[in-house]
């Protein structure tokens, strides 16, 4: 685990001129992100919240994305991209009401996150909400920001309450294109940053997914916000 990684929430992980990317609490979870740039109106923005508790963290050196705990009011995920020094140079995000936390992995996986997720994302795209849920273990957790405005988040447990979530919560929503624009796994734990074409473009997500032994989705616990903030 890098530094950066294990202070994720830290305001010295960050590089002078970092830009860190939040909600404020304001509205919906899915609100644009209020922006602080700098090391010291960060270190001002961090010192509203809870103390953070790293959870599940994986990096590929220059990608890294954090899920944990701030205090017993909310579950955070970050994405953040890290300069040459290992310094966070971009933090990217979000907090949501508490989510069950990913299980302790049974093994090393070997499949890959990527190919099931894409999997996934192609079959909700095309509103194949069947296809989409064979995706996800019998025994699955699936929590996803409010499907409008003013709602709770959206929570199924199991094949069979995903897919009556799909059909009758979710629906068919042609005109947005999620794209997976980072992924970074380790073993059967896997993030992803993404944004969400259309017409008009949409915002960024970050999504926390654990594998099961078979490879299959076993807990996605995804985080919206309609605006975007562009990558370095």
């Amino acid at each position: 685990m890098t530094t950066a990684v294990a202070g994720a929430l830290r305001a010295d992980a960050f590089a002078p001129d970092a830009v860190y990317a939040y909600w404020d609490g304001s509205g919906d979870e899915t609100a644009s992100r209020e922006i602080a740039r700098g090391r010291e109106p960060i270190r001002a923005v961090l010192a509203r919240w809870a103390e953070a508790e790293t959870l599940v963290s994986v990096s590929d050196g220059r990608d890294c994305f954090v899920e944990g705990r701030l205090g017993d009011s909310a579950t955070f995920a970050a994405a953040l991209q890290l300069d040459g020094s290992g310094a966070i140079a971009r933090c990217l995000s979000f907090h949501a009401p508490i989510v069950e936390p990913a299980p302790a992995p049974a093994s090393r996986s070997s499949h890959s996150a990527r190919a099931i997720l894409d999997r996934y994302f192609l079959s909700l795209t095309a509103g194949d909400f069947e296809a989409a849920c064979r995706c996800f273990s019998e025994d699955c957790l699936y929590s996803h920001p409010p499907y409008s405005a003013g709602a709770a988040r959206a929570e199924f447990r199991g094949r069979a309450e995903l897919l009556a979530g799909f059909e009758g919560v979710r629906g068919a929503r042609p005109s947005r294109l999620p794209r997976i624009v980072c992924c970074v796994q380790d073993g059967t734990n896997c993030f992803i940053e993404g944004v969400v074409d259309g017409d008009p473009p949409r915002g960024s997500f970050v999504s926390s997914v654990s594998l099961d032994r078979d490879g299959l989705i076993q807990r996605y616990v995804a985080f919206y916000s309609d605006s975007r903030v562009p990558r370095l």
